[in-house]
Parts: structure tokens; sequence; C-alpha cells
């Protein structure tokens, strides 16, 4: 029943923002009387928290399952990449979420209890691959888990951020299977000239 609120909850605070979400209809949506909410939570900023809390679990937990540090450097890069390309495209609710916490300038992420965790979940898998990088002479030094995370994140989300926008202005299918293929190969390839040694 946890699990199926905070489904729930992704959805209306996707929708409709902090301010605009009622609990009334997360609790219509699982299934629940409104008292579960309090029950399994407490108040509506409760649940807010644990929606959001929840969703960065979930895209970190996706990425723990590649068995990155089993890959080559390289390809281990490019496999997290194509991970957060699919997410992005399969968890619109996620990119929508992650969209209203940056309008509220992040002041409710900052108090869920796991930040340090989930900060070092997306950084110190990046930075274990780049260190086996440059000790087999592929990758640059100069490069940081920071930069590699932030291409990632920008080239994957922002194709599902703006699709509407593009569609409806520019007449550009950002999701269409054409631009979706190309994207992703430009996300790769990106990727591969900002972390290799340039060739002699």
């Amino acid at each position: 029943m946890r699990r199926t609120l905070l489904e729930a909850g992704k959805t209306e605070f996707a929708n409709y923002g902090y301010d605009g979400a009622r609990l009334e209809r997360i609790a219509a949506k699982a299934g629940c009387a409104k008292r579960m909410l309090y029950y399994y939570f407490g108040n509506k900023k409760d649940v807010y928290l644990a929606v959001i809390e929840q969703c960065y679990t979930d895209i970190r937990q996706s990425e723990e399952q590649l068995n990155l540090d089993a890959l080559p450097p390289l390809q281990a890069l490019h496999t997290l990449a194509q991970k957060s390309f699919e997410y992005h495209e399969n968890n619109q609710e996620f990119s929508r979420l992650v969209l209203q916490e940056n309008f509220q300038g992040g002041a409710m992420l900052s108090q869920i209890s796991s930040t340090e965790q989930l900060r070092k979940a997306a950084l110190e898998p990046v930075e274990r691959i780049l260190q086996r990088g440059v000790a087999q002479g592929l990758f640059l030094e100069t490069v940081t888990a920071v930069d590699v995370h932030y291409l990632i994140s920008a080239m994957s989300s922002f194709r599902i951020d703006h699709a509407a926008t593009w569609r409806s202005l520019l007449q550009v299918d950002l999701t269409g299977e054409t631009l979706r293929a190309r994207h992703l190969q430009m996300l790769l390839d990106q990727l591969t000239g900002l972390v290799c040694m340039p060739r002699a």
C-alpha cells in the first residue's frame, strides 16, 4: 500500500505541483481512504518528501543493476548514459517532478534525510569508472564525475522536458524514433569526446 500511495503521489505532484496537489486525489488513485496517507506518511509535506526521495532512489537503484564496475570504462559510461536516456523517456513523471522542485528552488529536496546518500549514489560510480579509465591511459585526468553527470542528465532530460514546445513551435518531434536514435548516438559520441584521451 505504501508503494501504491507513492506511485499515486508521484503522478499527482508531477501533474499539479506541490501547491496544486490534493491528498484526496492521491488516496482515490491508490484506492484507499485518505487516512491511510496520514498513517504511512503524515501530512502533505511528508507525502511529497517521501515521493521525491523514492523517485531519486529508484533511478539510482536502476543504475546499480548495471554492474558498471565489471565493464570496461568507456562501455560502462555508455551503458550508464543509455540507461539514463531510457529512464527519463520511460519515467516522464520523474522528469516533471525534478522541474517542479527546481521551480521551488530545491527547498524541499534539501529536507529529505538521504540527500548525502543519493549524492554519493549518483557520483561515486562515475568517479570509479573515470579512475579506472585514467589508470588504463584511456581517459583525461581533468574530467570529473560532475562533468559526466551533467552531460548525461542534460541530454537525457531536455528532449523529454521540452518535447511539447518543440513539437508545437518548431514542428520537431524530439521523442520520435528517428531523432531518438540520433540523439542517443549524439550523447554517446559527446561522452566519448569528453572523457577520452585525444588520438595521436
